[in-house]
Order: C-alpha cells, then sequence, then structure tokens
C-alpha cells in the first residue's frame, strides 16, 4: 500500500503559496528559537549550537553530541538552507 491509499488526498487543500503568511515570522532573528537535535534529542537556543565556518558554507552542530544541525551555504545567486539534524524548531512568537 503507498501513501496515497493509507491517506488518500482530496480536494480539500491549498497549494504552498498559502503558507506565505505564516512563513513570515521566519524573518526575524531565529538565535533563540529551541532547537531539538535529531540525533540525541536534547534542546537549547540556536545560539548555542556550535557554528563551523571553516567549510563551504556555515554548518551548525548540536553542543551535545556534535552532530550536524544545519547548514548554510551560499551558491551565488541562492543560499540553501539545510536541516536534516533538527526534529523540530520552536519559535517564540513576538
Amino acid at each position: 500500500m503507498d501513501s496515497t491509499e493509507q491517506y488518500p488526498l482530496d480536494q480539500d487543500h491549498l497549494d504552498g503559496n498559502a503558507l506565505a503568511g505564516a512563513l513570515d515570522q521566519f524573518v526575524s532573528d531565529l538565535t533563540s528559537a529551541e532547537c531539538m537535535c535529531a540525533g540525541c534529542g536534547s534542546s537549547g537556543p540556536l545560539a548555542a549550537a556550535l557554528l563551523y565556518t571553516k567549510a563551504p558554507g556555515m554548518v551548525l552542530r548540536c553542543p551535545t553530541c556534535t552532530a550536524v544541525l544545519l547548514c548554510l551555504t551560499d551558491q551565488g545567486d541562492r543560499q540553501v538552507l539545510t536541516i536534516d539534524g533538527v526534529r523540530h524548531l520552536v519559535i517564540a512568537r513576538p
């Protein structure tokens, strides 16, 4: 059984553009956001993580287990943010 059979899609949806308003909050400073490591489960503000800049981009590692939380790379006309190591990010409302 594939995922469309298990969770059938219907016509009760919008496209990704409808998320724009909710994503506006991410424009602010995210260093105080609470981040949970997908590797060890520890939590803390992004500001407490270990930042390495001697790479082709920036690498943020968990201060507890040193797993990679996220990578930010500059690719000329765009930036790419990879957040594979973050289980969740909690952002306080202003």
